[in-house]
């Protein structure tokens, strides 16, 4: 199983990183886990454009959440990365 890795958002979110699979056209799938938040997987395009394709709310639950103001942050991170 891939480890996850750890970033730090602009308001000192701390966001579990982990690459789950390339995608056919390019970029990526991978899921954001922050420490008492949602979790969520994106596509996300070399581009750095994302869409949610799945989401859990802090329970671990399937659930549609809110995008939290963080998501922007890490993939603009990611892309520079």
């Amino acid at each position: 199983m891939p480890q996850s890795e750890i970033i730090e958002a602009y308001d000192g979110t701390e966001v579990g990183f982990e690459d789950v699979k390339p995608l056919s056209g390019g970029g990526a799938r991978v899921d954001l886990d922050a420490e008492n938040g949602p979790k969520l997987r994106l596509d996300v395009t070399k581009s750095g454009k994302y869409e949610v394709v799945t989401s859990w709310n802090a329970d671990g639950e399937l659930a549609d959440v809110d995008e939290p103001d963080w998501v922007e942050d890490i993939v603009a991170q990611l892309q520079r990365a």
